[in-house]
């Protein structure tokens, strides 16, 4: 996730920098300044587990009710939204409160549990295709 935040970022600088923009060098440094606070801030919330709103562990229950473990402790009951992102290499979950998405990737869970969680979105989501409330 780190690696996919800096790429990103690090691209924006990059066409901030070219020359072919007709943009003012003080409008090039505070949009650049911008980027640099969007990485830091990302950084922050989706990878430090320092941030007290950091989701360190989901327990799916029955339906699409879900048990957000926060790194603050807090248990956080939400609901799944009907829909989700589901590949190989990326799951991005949607709820209907907050946080609003988890993206989870590979190396977060065992392959087997990120296998299962996988098989069973594309299962039951597509057998309840509910409009989000």
């Amino acid at each position: 996730m780190l690696a996919w935040l800096v790429l990103t970022h690090g691209a924006a600088l990059l066409m901030l920098m070219l020359p072919l923009l007709p943009i003012p060098l003080v409008l090039r440094l505070a949009l650049g300044g911008m980027v640099l606070l969007s990485l830091a801030w990302y950084r922050h919330r989706l990878i430090s587990r320092r941030h007290s709103q950091a989701v360190c562990g989901l327990r799916w229950e029955a339906g699409r009710d879900c048990v957000l473990q926060l790194a603050s402790g807090e248990q956080l009951q939400t609901l799944l939204a009907p829909r989700a992102f589901v590949m190989p290499w990326l799951v991005i979950l949607y709820f209907t409160g907050r946080p609003r998405q988890l993206l989870l990737l590979p190396d977060m869970l065992t392959p087997e549990s990120f296998r299962r969680l996988r098989v069973r979105l594309r299962l039951e989501l597509q057998q309840n295709p509910q409009t989000e409330t």
